[in-house]
């Protein structure tokens, strides 16, 4: 090489080197398609147990060492329910009623046409209690598009008939609850029966 030549490479200025840049996240002239629409029921708990108690009775008193007992002769309604998030759309409890084989519009009354009779310990308060014997499944409703549903959460609640004879009621315990202290704490659930 000659010396002129090395000089010649001395003065040229480092230039960068020039890139190109892509942009991969657009591209001009294509457009998002509609998007495949479902509705979906995922169910994610679906258990059976005793409800709460319900009071069917007023509550009634042995102090003093006074004997008391109590009846009753006619209950309490209660109902099938469900619960859905606030962001359901139209149809969503027909939808979630038929995946999961659940009559959501039924209700029972507890009626007797005999009476119940259960006598309180001495120094106890005392109520009758039906604890309706309960189906939960929670979940949740997925709508819109299926790479990117709306989830909303829901809950159902179905209860049972039973009955003997004339006699029909809705499938669970009913019992006397007691308790030292007035008001009477529950028996199932948390509360006071007052």
């Amino acid at each position: 090489m000659k010396a002129a030549d090395y000089d010649a490479l001395e003065t040229v200025s480092h230039a960068p080197a020039q890139t190109l840049s892509y942009n991969a996240t657009r591209t001009p002239g294509i457009n998002r398609r509609g998007c495949q629409q479902s509705t979906e029921v995922q169910v994610t708990s679906d258990e059976q147990f005793l409800n709460w108690d319900v009071a069917i009775s007023p509550i009634a008193s042995s102090l003093q060492g006074s004997s008391a007992g109590i009846s009753v002769s006619n209950g309490v309604e209660i109902s099938n329910s469900l619960a859905i998030g606030s962001e359901i759309t139209v149809g969503g409890s027909d939808i979630i009623s038929v995946s999961l084989g659940m009559n959501l519009d039924m209700s029972w009354s507890t009626s007797q046409e005999n009476s119940l009779e259960f006598d309180i310990p001495v120094n106890m308060y005392g109520v009758i209690v039906s604890q309706p014997f309960v189906r939960r499944v929670q979940g949740n409703l997925l709508t819109g598009c299926t790479d990117n549903p709306t989830r909303t959460s829901f809950m159902a609640d179905t209860y049972e008939s039973q009955g003997y004879g004339q006699l029909s009621w809705v499938k669970g315990v009913i019992r006397l609850c007691t308790s030292e202290t007035y008001p009477i704490p529950y028996c199932i659930g948390e509360g006071q029966h007052k």
